[in-house]
């Protein structure tokens, strides 16, 4: 485990206090708890959003132009910028 120092709004503060009082936990735990639950959020939205292009240049594929084979990059790099 890394030791590290970080400033947060005292409200915010305050509020995760009452929390880890409340369980019985320290300030420490509930903030790891919320951080880490926080990543994993962002990677399942990461995973979804990049299955979401996949699926759509799969039907590109199946559905779209025929000129997919020369222009196959061209239609990949307009659905990542949409």
């Amino acid at each position: 485990m890394k030791r590290t120092q970080i400033y947060i709004d005292e409200n915010i503060y305050n509020d995760i206090a009452k929390e880890a009082k409340s369980e019985k936990r320290t300030v420490s735990d509930i903030i790891r708890e919320m951080l880490a639950r926080e990543l994993r959020l962002r990677k399942r939205q990461k995973s979804a959003k990049s299955a979401e292009i996949l699926m759509k240049l799969a039907n590109i594929a199946v559905e779209g132009p025929s000129d997919i084979s020369v222009k196959g990059e061209d239609y990949f790099i307009e659905e990542l910028t949409k």
